[in-house]
């Protein structure tokens, strides 16, 4: 029955604030003698219940009961029941009038049946000196510390200051989540933790690889070492940063995220830490907030193909928060860092789930592993070790962790199985299952739901597991279910029964069918939008099976469920249909039909499910690379797809030489087709083979014209008409760029045409052209150019004068950087100028005061422009200029600070 909501009215406010000034009121005066003494039992109770609170020396008084709950707040007890509690200024005020400690225990004694928990207990220990310090407290004692000392501070001597809690709260929140990994024990890995000890205080600089299957432990494994260093019984703790690639916001690709991640942990073990973990943090945020100004400066560089717009246009691209050009000095300093906070004994980089970093690709590795090399030169006490799959992509230290023995798989089992095992029972079902960690779990989950003997288990086991299901309808469909990533009832109606034999009459029948599935935990278990998912690690082993056993049976799945999921709305629902249309290995073109941005997020997690063109097209679209194994048996239109990523990265990353690895391992036969040839171009003009990039492009336009792909041979003429001009031979690339701009013309691209005018502005001289390229920037253009930050920076240092918006644009888009004292001087100025026009209004509206403050406006930009962040200078810049008239020459200034820019930091190399 639902009751209904009181409306809330003025009275109703006016009736609430009344009973709460009476309330405050009443708290606040002297209360007499009873009620002082139901106040003297709360202030020592973190919460009371009314029926059972005693007053400290004094009857029972019903009238100061209902007196001191006048007074108090409600709340709920641990176990939801309602309960009151007295507030921190009247419970401050309470324990101030008491006589000490002597006070305080016989307020306590005279409520024994108090109720319990965590806060009570730190309040009762606290208030008798019995409390254990910080460094003993695991951490709810921790945070119920934090509670109370809040209460209890200025009353009670001897108490743990907020920093000191603080410190020993991160420590223990640090080490948390690895002592749930751990658990209590790791069963038959004392010869692993050893070689771990080995090679941590050993000599051997290369990263320790703890690799192994799925299930056997690399991360248990990994956290207790660290808890052991932790713990260490002789020697001093080892200072450690554990880098879970599973967490959000960890990007392999990113080296600056998991080096961050390292100094906050770092910082936590070692508080003296603090100062210089607090410059190197800000640095290098401030700087990954900065433009990359050095990369931007080549607009030219990689033209459409980093903007394209078309439906090879990778829809998952990562944005780089450091330039490449900067990692050496971010890997040094961090080194640096480490030698001289950390100078004694050797240092723990563990990154676990390895595996995430090497699903990214090569290029991603090869990063990695130079990050590994040269910190460990410029720091040998640092020690790195990994844990993911062998072989690890990288030069690594190899360790191997084996199926458990008999007296480990005993040990691990009766770990799953909990306090409740019977110790004879157990040898049974390892002599059946044996060492394998999937194997166990599957075993002891059996054991869990049925009364299963050891002989019985056998049958039981990877694949056979799915035979004990009792429903015959469910044990019919849930092999071939395994097809599918999630089961709705409508799945299994209309999508599962027809290849699984399984009659399946109606919604009511399908409902039924799921309800059942849903009983069998140890296959499936829910999902958050209601429906079910296979056990990961369950599905992995025998999905295979079914692929290699039943393969017409899987493909008759996968195209009903195709048929199902085209006629659904939704992410999820196109998901599903583009991986089941990936199962069926469907061409390029039937999949980019159906393509929609986001569902790559939804489908890389089963890459490694698919036929290898699928899987190089899926690894295309969601920025992920594979190693070159992978893409051998993959078709040459899938295997050029996947390379033009994996190139495109490799150069904003400025390694041409992986890239040209990269095109090195073309599969064999057939001719190259104009992308290709445009590919390695780009590929020879970055290596500085401005020549043999020319003779390309001229192959490639050739080509082009043969396939009738009008925008490859686009960029063909001006990436062959661009690389003339920059060899200075600007009379050839007339022409071209002439040939380039009709085309663009033709296909209506605006920004190539853009391009095609700078081109002809740098082959003619700065001071040509300018009219031409700033009719070209209309309203509808300069969005258009958000899509390129490099050619939008480029467009607003040409003509950001003559096209005020473009500023604005690169302003939103790129940002700004630290002025120098000369752009400063200009700047302020120009600024000055404008607010005298408006009566100071601009003064008024960028000062931190807020409008309407009385602020001399001599001095205020010159130091304004010193001190504002460049994020927020540029956000009052757009504010500025968009709500007050008159500021073109403001963004004139800017766009002048933008062309300097550019000079100074580029062209980037190409």
């Amino acid at each position: 029955m639902t009751t209904a909501r009181t409306r809330l009215t003025a009275a109703t406010v006016e009736e609430r604030l009344d009973r709460l000034t009476r309330r405050t009121a009443a708290a606040a005066g002297p209360p007499p003698p009873a009620e002082h003494a139901y106040r003297q039992a709360a202030a020592v109770l973190a919460c009371y219940d009314p029926a059972t609170l005693r007053p400290v020396g004094h009857e029972p008084d019903a009238a100061a009961l209902q007196a001191l709950l006048a007074v108090s707040e409600p709340v709920h007890g641990a176990d939801g029941s309602p309960e009151w509690r007295l507030p921190e200024a009247l419970r401050r005020t309470t324990l101030a009038a008491m006589a000490g400690p002597d006070a305080h225990r016989r307020a306590l004694d005279t409520n024994p049946d108090r109720p319990q928990g965590p806060v009570q207990l730190a309040l009762t220990r606290y208030l008798t000196d019995t409390a254990p310090p910080p460094a003993e407290q695991d951490l709810d004692e921790l945070l119920a510390t934090a509670r109370v000392t809040a209460w209890l501070d200025g009353l009670v001597p001897g108490l743990p200051g907020a920093t000191e809690i603080t410190d020993h709260l991160e420590r223990r929140r640090l080490l948390e989540p690895l002592r749930r990994l751990a658990g209590t024990h790791v069963a038959g890995r004392a010869d692993v933790l050893a070689e771990l000890a080995e090679h941590t205080a050993g000599t051997d600089r290369r990263p320790m690889l703890i690799g192994g299957p799925d299930g056997v432990g690399r991360s248990t494994v990994l956290a207790r070492f660290i808890l052991d260093g932790e713990h260490r019984s002789t020697g001093p703790r080892l200072p450690f940063a554990h880098i879970d690639l599973d967490r959000p916001g960890l990007l392999p690709q990113e080296p600056l995220t998991l080096l961050l991640d390292a100094v906050r942990q770092l910082r936590i073990q070692h508080p003296g830490l603090r100062p210089l973990a607090e410059f190197f943090t800000d640095k290098w945020i401030a700087r990954a907030a900065a433009p990359d100004l050095h990369t931007l400066a080549a607009a030219h560089a990689d033209s459409a193909a980093t903007a394209r717009g078309t439906t090879d246009h990778l829809t998952a691209s990562v944005r780089l928060l450091t330039a490449p050009a900067e990692r050496e000095s971010l890997y040094r300093e961090f080194a640096r860092l480490l030698a001289l906070a950390l100078p004694d004994g050797p240092v723990l980089l563990a990154i676990d789930t390895f595996e995430a970093a090497q699903d990214t690709g090569p290029e991603v590795l090869a990063e990695l592993r130079r990050m590994f090399d040269l910190l460990a030169d410029a720091n040998p006490a640092l020690r790195v070790v990994l844990a993911g799959r062998v072989p690890a992509g990288l030069p690594a230290r190899e360790l191997h962790l084996p199926d458990f023995d008999r007296d480990a798989a005993r040990a691990h089992l009766s770990a799953l199985l909990g306090p409740a095992a019977d110790p004879a029972a157990l040898d049974p079902v390892v002599d059946a299952a044996g060492g394998d960690p999937l194997d166990l779990r599957l075993a002891a989950d059996l054991i869990g739901s049925k009364d299963t003997t050891g002989g019985e288990l056998h049958e039981h086991l990877h694949r056979h597991v799915l035979d004990r299901i009792e429903d015959p309808d469910v044990r019919s469909l849930a092999r071939p279910a395994l097809v599918l990533r999630r089961l709705t009832p409508a799945v299994l109606r209309y999508v599962l029964a027809g290849p699984g034999g399984v009659h399946v009459p109606d919604d009511l029948r399908a409902g039924e069918l799921f309800d059942l599935f849903a009983r069998e935990t140890t296959l499936l278990g829910p999902a958050a939008d209601g429906s079910l998912e296979h056990r990961g690690d369950l599905r992995r082993r025998l999905l295979p099976l079914l692929q290699a056993e039943a393969p017409e049976q899987v493909a008759e799945i996968h195209e009903a469920a195709v048929l199902h999921y085209v006629q659904e709305d939704g992410l999820t629902a196109r998901a599903e249909e583009l991986y089941h249309r990936l199962g069926l290995g469907e061409s390029a073109t039937e999949l980019d039909r159906r393509w929609q941005p986001g569902v790559e997020a939804l489908l890389t997690g089963s890459i490694d499910e698919l036929p290898p063109g699928s899987r190089a097209y899926l690894a295309s679209r969601s920025g992920r690379t594979l190693h070159p194994a992978a893409l051998r048996e993959v078709p040459a239109e899938e295997w050029e797809r996947h390379a033009e990523v994996q190139i495109t990265r490799l150069l904003e990353l400025d390694a041409p030489h992986r890239a040209a690895e990269v095109l090195d391992h073309r599969p064999a036969g057939g001719e190259r087709g104009a992308r290709l040839l445009l590919l390695e171009a780009r590929v020879r003009a970055a290596l500085g083979e401005l020549d043999s990039a020319r003779a390309l492009a001229s192959a490639a336009r050739s080509r082009a014209v043969e396939e009738q792909a009008g925008g490859v041979q686009l960029e063909a003429d001006y990436a062959h008409a661009r690389w003339a001009v920059d060899e200075g031979f600007a009379e050839e690339a007339g022409p071209q760029l002439a040939e380039a701009a009709r085309l663009a013309e033709d296909l209506g691209d605006r920004l190539m045409l853009i391009r095609i005018e700078l081109a002809r502005r740098t082959g003619a001289g700065s001071g040509d052209g300018a009219a031409a390229l700033a009719r070209l920037v209309d309203d509808r253009t300069v969005r258009l150019l958000s899509r390129d930050p490099r050619l939008l920076l480029a467009a607003t240092a040409a003509v950001g004068e003559l096209r005020p918006e473009l500023v604005r644009q690169s302003l939103r888009v790129i940002g700004l950087r630290r002025f120098t004292s000369r752009q400063r001087t200009r700047l302020a100025r120009v600024l000055g100028e404008w607010d005298a026009t408006l009566g100071g209004v601009a003064v008024r509206t960028a000062a931190p005061a807020g409008p309407g403050a009385v602020l001399p406006s001599a001095g205020f930009w010159p130091n304004w422009l010193a001190t504002a962040p460049p994020d927020q200078a540029a956000n009052a810049f757009i504010v500025l200029t968009t709500a007050l008239p008159g500021g073109t020459a403001v963004l004139a200034a800017l766009a002048g600070v933008y062309r300097q820019w550019l000079t100074e930091d580029g062209p980037a190399t190409e």
